[in-house]
């Protein structure tokens, strides 16, 4: 693992997406951009690094979610579509959709959801092949209380990293997605 004593542009990409767990992004040495600019025939091992922060990435999600499912009894697959939710009703198909659900699997997510009185399901009034769903009062209360446990785990690691970081963060990520979708 690279550290903030190694200049080398491996390391100062580890340095920018925080590869070290103990370093903050707001440490990030002054002349970084320079160290990454300067050597562009290192651009492969850049990119390899990127590959590798992102199967590392993966990996410590995957545990987080088989984590997170035995904390309170919710899936990560549940909790997306909780989100989804968060602003309104919407039919079983887009919030599959939605949520990055299979469709049948959405079904028998639901019915657990629902005997559980997180969500509520209903005929739409002007189409009753529709079934619109919705969180219940119970439903808003679990998410809002996941929500803001995230939002202070995130706040505490990146709250005062500099904003640009944040955006190259999520550029990066959206970029990655992009990638991943069209292959």
């Amino acid at each position: 693992m690279s550290t903030a004593a190694d200049p080398s542009p491996a390391g100062a990409v580890a340095d920018v997406f925080g590869a070290d767990p103990d370093r903050r992004l707001d440490a990030v040495p002054a002349d970084r951009d320079r160290r990454l600019d300067a050597v562009p025939a290192d651009r492969d091992r850049l990119i390899d690094d990127v590959r590798a922060a992102l199967s590392e990435l993966l990996g410590a999600e995957r545990r987080l979610r088989g984590r997170d499912q035995h904390r309170d009894g919710l899936t990560y697959a549940q909790l997306r579509a909780l989100t989804a939710l968060r602003d309104g009703e919407r039919t079983a198909g887009a919030l599959a959709e939605a949520a990055n659900c299979n469709p049948a699997s959405t079904t028998a997510m639901l019915d657990h959801l629902e005997a559980s009185g997180v969500i509520e399901r209903r005929r739409d009034t002007r189409d009753r092949r529709v079934c619109l769903v919705a969180l219940t009062g119970e439903g808003r209360r679990l998410l809002e209380q996941k929500r803001a446990g995230s939002q202070k785990i995130w706040q505490e690691r990146f709250g005062a990293a500099p904003g640009t970081d944040l955006e190259a963060a999520a550029r990066a990520m959206r970029t990655i997605a992009e990638m991943l979708d069209a292959h």
